[in-house]
């Protein structure tokens, strides 16, 4: 018989996803639509589904893609993606308590702690399998490694992910880098095979490939239309996007929501309107979110919209710079999904030489016409700190555009509260009237 305490946590994102629905609803055309809300409920909904009919449970980190999961029939349980569920209602703190409580240090992060407290306390599901890639930094893998401890019964698949750069023309190129993440992943196929007695459909291989290659296409024109001034898009679309494919890439169900995205900034585009002039706001300000969104008050970009008529033109999540699979062969796909692994939001920036954070931050300041940049450094990313100050300076340099830089929690509202967050804004973007 089900275990129905495993599915508390669960069953608590399921009932705030269903509330949120109603609240987005309202807010069509803004925040979200109808396939995106329909998507993500049905991902979330079928967990049990997959219990019920005895389907592999596979839990990754955020810096997998699901592609190869779905491919071999299996549930793509994403727990960071729980836990800031969970976050947006401050649901998750009392897993954050225990799992203090219990030995884990209350300066590691608490996108996998939340998860780790619920599961010592039996209320998260229980995993077939956890396959996750070793980035985006320290916190991560050692708290994954306490994951492995709790579910003892479970197998682990590590990707090992280099700290080098893969592209010939960066300073920091290694040649083996691709195919040394590409490799790791066909050995995945078997392991999987392995202890799920099931071979892969290689038609559902490709299928999948297809379907993910159709929606990063999509998105990648939506983000080239968020260049525009001023932006046809509100300031969640590129998170939203990066939401999508870490969930339910590889379905076909993105592809549509893909194109509704990148349809209404087209027709913006054509009629010369921006996102906030349905609402009667003018932009005023575009922000370069360096950061993490602050998960756990989720109308924050909003109430920046309507306040300032600032809008977040790009984030570090959402700034999707996986490039399409060549699909000519085997091997060209397990090059390009090694590749989308290495391009993966934060996993990109965090896991090498700061060069690569810099980089790009500079190239969206310049390409997305930014008036100033915003760090919310997560408590949880030391190695994100560590640089914090430089980064700083070098955007005001660089670009010549003011950058805040303030601490906060992303997941916890306790050590930064929502209300100071909002009034370190309002302090920086008054000065920018």
């Amino acid at each position: 018989m089900e275990n129905d305490k495993q599915f508390v946590l669960w069953d608590q994102i399921l009932h705030y996803f269903e509330m949120a629905m109603k609240i987005f609803e309202s807010m069509e055309g803004r925040l979200q639509n109808q396939e995106f809300v329909d998507m993500f409920f049905n991902y979330f909904k079928k967990l049990r589904i997959a219990k019920k009919e005895n389907k592999p449970i596979v839990m990754t980190n955020f810096c997998l893609p699901p592609e190869i999961i779905y491919a071999m029939n299996c549930y793509p349980m994403c727990q960071e993606i729980g836990s800031v569920a969970l976050s947006i209602a401050n649901a998750g703190l009392k897993y954050i308590d225990v799992a203090e409580e219990k030995g884990i240090d209350k300066f590691q992060c608490n996108a996998q702690k939340v998860w780790i407290g619920a599961s010592m306390l039996g209320e998260a599901p229980f995993p077939d399998y956890i396959i996750y890639g070793s980035q985006p930094c320290d916190s991560t893998n050692s708290q994954y490694q306490v994951l492995r401890r709790i579910y003892d019964k479970s197998s682990v698949y590590t990707i090992d992910i280099p700290y080098w750069h893969y592209d010939p023309q960066n300073k920091y190129y290694d040649a083996d880098t691709v195919p040394y993440v590409a490799k790791q992943l066909k050995n995945l196929i078997p392991w999987l095979e392995e202890r799920t007695k099931t071979k892969m459909d290689h038609d559902r291989f490709m299928e999948t490939i297809k379907n993910s290659n159709k929606t990063r296409e999509i998105i990648m024109e939506g983000m080239e239309l968020m260049k525009a001034v001023p932006a046809p898009l509100p300031s969640l679309a590129a998170f939203n996007n990066y939401g999508v494919l870490l969930t339910s890439g590889g379905l076909p169900e993105p592809i549509k929501y893909a194109e509704w995205v990148r349809d209404t900034a087209k027709e913006r585009i054509k009629n010369k309107q921006g996102a906030l002039a349905e609402r009667g706001i003018e932009e005023k300000i575009r922000i370069m979110w360096i950061y993490l969104p602050i998960f756990f008050d989720s109308f924050l970009f909003d109430w920046l919209e309507r306040k300032f008529g600032a809008v977040t033109v790009m984030d570090m999540m959402g700034y999707t710079m996986s490039q399409i699979i060549n699909t000519k062969n085997d091997d060209t796909i397990f090059e390009g999904l090694a590749a989308q692994i290495l391009d993966t939001p934060m996993g990109r920036q965090s896991r090498g030489p700061a060069e690569f954070y810099i980089d790009d931050l500079l190239r969206i300041g310049k390409e997305y016409k930014v008036d100033c940049a915003i760090y919310g450094g997560h408590l949880g990313c030391k190695h994100s700190h560590a640089i914090a100050v430089m980064i700083k300076e070098i955007i005001e340099a660089e670009l010549g555009i003011p950058c805040l830089n303030f601490e906060v929690d992303c997941i916890d509202s306790r050590p930064i509260t929502g209300r100071e967050v909002k009034r370190k804004l309002k302090l920086f973007l008054k000065n920018l009237e």
